[in-house]
């Protein structure tokens, strides 16, 4: 009968352990928190930029005027400009890792082709660019050479905005027009650079890029532009504004050249006691109010002007036509010196920009209209500019050029922004897009490591897999010299990336690590555990005294 007893208790204990050895690796599984594998090891190598390298290639095409004296070879011009370009236009930057091994490269390859200009005098006039032939690719660029005709000993350079350049030299020489060629290029071109070698290889830099990266927004497909017209005080002057008509006609052109690399979404507001956190300064003598460097930080009235876009969660640019009140006017903007301000704005960095305006009050109602609009929207427009990343090459291209050359750059009659602003331009967001995207994907691909407890569904592995995709594709097209698809591959490539690393199901599992696990199950299964180990033990002892009297 103990025999039996004896049987019966150990079957018991062994089918708790039985139970125990199949329940535990099926509890284990269907508790885990569901992770799609991610492609870490690609992700490595695009972060250390062993992936791929990273060029920006320039083609020009030189038409170079058949002069009846000259002995100018167009085969050796194009060498000798290449190789000159070669030795300023830093045209390769690398930076090696740690280990040795090359990392971060990025080159600016040019590539340049002279041709033989016969019919020059029947094609072209100083000052005439419409008869030129237009190129329709960014990076592409053609210049046309021509000898100085009158009297004037400088030499003049009149740039398009169609991606062409005409040169009149004063001295037709060989060397002259490779010196004068390779110092335009490089002038042209040489703050770009800057700016893409910051975003790549120093990206924490301490530099006049860096300050320029500081006031642009930070990239995103769309942007909600609000223009607000800010009444400090209506019970004296009541003010409107024809701010549909003036985005049209001032706007509109620009904000169509560039939904190429984000779309503007433009809405106007008016607010009424709009009033300062602050007293301005008053200069008796001369019976105004001003406000200096100091004070214009504290400008903006967060707390009670409501600036806030409700219709998009996109960034929003704010921009802002501010009346003072009676008490407060006339008001000014003083510079450092003391100077007032000729714009009598301001502008306020990753934010938005804002002008003062001190209307006649006799009446008391002012209308802006379209006309007296169109200086405050050119002010507003270069904000923007500077808001989004456009960069006025022409002053540093001018103070890079010798004395000796006259530079001149033909403005565009609507669009606000030249072909070599926006080819610039598109060139930086691409690679910045480049960079974001890679430093996105690898705070994900290190997020996911750390926390294994988040949850990486497939979706999310699909996002992943095409950004990869995306940034090849990116890199290849621009190693063709294919801007524009580099660029939508680099914006596809930063919209997946960022879409993963947002993603709202990877947060689902972040609060319930495995501590809480732990203590959630110990109060359950220690008191079941012991009572098994006591068996368990009482039994080998059991079994042991058992075979000894055996």
């Amino acid at each position: 009968m103990k025999e039996n007893n004896g049987k019966i208790r150990r079957l018991i204990i062994t089918s708790f352990y039985i139970f125990i050895l199949f329940g535990l690796p099926l509890w284990w599984k269907t508790t885990e928190v569901y992770r799609a594998q991610l492609p870490f090891a690609e992700i490595e190598e695009w972060s250390n930029w062993e992936a791929f390298d990273l060029e920006f290639p320039t083609q020009f095409i030189i038409y170079v005027a058949n002069v009846e004296t000259s002995t100018i070879n167009c085969a050796n011009l194009s060498s000798n400009l290449e190789n000159s370009i070669a030795s300023r236009y830093n045209v390769n930057h690398s930076k090696e890792a740690s280990n040795g091994k090359r990392q971060k490269s990025v080159r600016f390859p040019v590539k340049i082709r002279s041709l033989d200009w016969s019919d020059w005098k029947n094609d072209l006039q100083y000052g005439n660019l419409e008869n030129l032939n237009l190129v329709s690719e960014n990076g592409q660029y053609i210049l046309y050479i021509l000898p100085n005709t009158n009297s004037n000993p400088n030499t003049k350079v009149l740039v398009g905005n169609q991606r062409q350049a005409i040169i009149e030299i004063n001295q037709w020489d060989t060397s002259v027009i490779e010196k004068t060629v390779s110092d335009l290029i490089v002038s042209l071109f040489m703050s770009e650079q800057a700016a893409i070698k910051k975003f790549i290889i120093e990206p924490l830099s301490n530099s006049k890029v860096e300050l320029d990266s500081m006031r642009t927004m930070k990239y995103s497909p769309q942007y909600q532009v609000t223009f607000s017209l800010m009444n400090g005080d209506p019970s004296d002057l009541l003010v409107n504004w024809d701010i549909e008509e003036a985005v049209d006609k001032y706007l509109q052109f620009f904000v169509n050249k560039i939904s190429m690399i984000s779309n503007l979404t433009v809405d106007s507001q008016i607010q009424h006691y709009a009033r300062l956190t602050f007293e301005p300064y008053h200069k008796a003598d001369e019976n105004y109010f001003f406000l200096t460097p100091e004070l214009l930080p504290h400008f903006i009235n967060a707390a009670e002007w409501n600036l806030a876009s409700a219709v998009s969660s996109y960034p929003t640019l704010n921009f802002i036509l501010y009346v003072p009140s009676k008490e407060q006017s006339p008001l000014y903007i003083q510079d450092s010196k003391g100077n007032i301000a000729e714009s009598n704005a301001f502008l306020i960095p990753r934010w938005g920009g804002v002008i003062i305006k001190n209307p006649e009050r006799s009446t008391g109602i002012h209308n802006f209209s379209l006309e007296e609009l169109k200086s405050i929207m050119s002010i507003f427009i270069t904000q923007l500019r500077g808001l989004l990343g456009v960069h006025d090459v022409w002053t540093e291209a001018k103070h890079a050029l010798d004395v000796t050359t006259s530079i001149e750059f033909v403005t565009p009659p609507n669009t606000a922004v030249t072909m070599w602003e926006f080819d610039s331009l598109i060139r930086r967001r691409i690679a910045e897009n480049i960079v974001t995207s890679i430093t996105t994907l690898k705070s994900l691909s290190q997020l996911v490591t750390e926390i294994p407890n988040m949850v990486v569904l497939d979706h999310i592995q699909t996002e992943v897999f095409l950004a990869l995709d995306n940034l090849a594709k990116s890199c290849t097209n621009l190693y063709n010299n294919q801007y524009n698809l580099a660029l939508y591959h680099s914006k596809k490539a930063i919209e997946l990336a960022e879409s993963a690393f947002f993603d709202p199901t990877m947060v689902s599992m972040l609060y319930f690590p495995d501590e809480h696990k732990y203590a959630i199950y110990m109060p359950l299964f220690v008191p079941i555990s012991v009572p098994l180990l006591v068996a368990l033990h009482r039994e080998i002892k059991n079994f042991k005294i058992n075979k000894r009297v055996k």
